[in-house]
């Protein structure tokens, strides 16, 4: 069973809906390199709140990650992180129990 990690935050002051939206996009080569990575989106609301939608195969791999989102051991995270307001960071993960299509 599919799990969807859902990752809400908001950006710090000064920062542009573009900004983090190619800070985010810097990012996806760890995404993509993890294993059971199925998929990702972003989006955001008109108020600020980004929301970041990891799709896992399951929740193994969804828990492994946490544990390997380290700038140190991968660069491409720094602009993601240095964008994120911390104080408003939430992640959820979420058994997948229905798909259409």
């Amino acid at each position: 069973m599919s799990v969807l990690e859902v990752v809400r935050y908001r950006v710090k002051a000064g920062t542009t809906p573009e900004q983090a939206t190619a800070a985010w996009e810097k990012s996806q080569s760890f995404a993509k390199a993890q294993p059971g990575f199925v998929s990702r989106k972003l989006a955001h609301t008109e108020d600020g709140l980004f929301v970041d939608i990891v799709e896992w195969v399951d929740m193994a791999a969804a828990k492994a990650v946490l544990e390997e989102f380290k700038v140190d051991k991968y660069p491409e995270l720094g602009d993601l992180v240095a964008v994120l307001d911390e104080e408003t960071l939430d992640i959820q993960h979420f058994s997948v129990l229905g798909r259409e299509g």
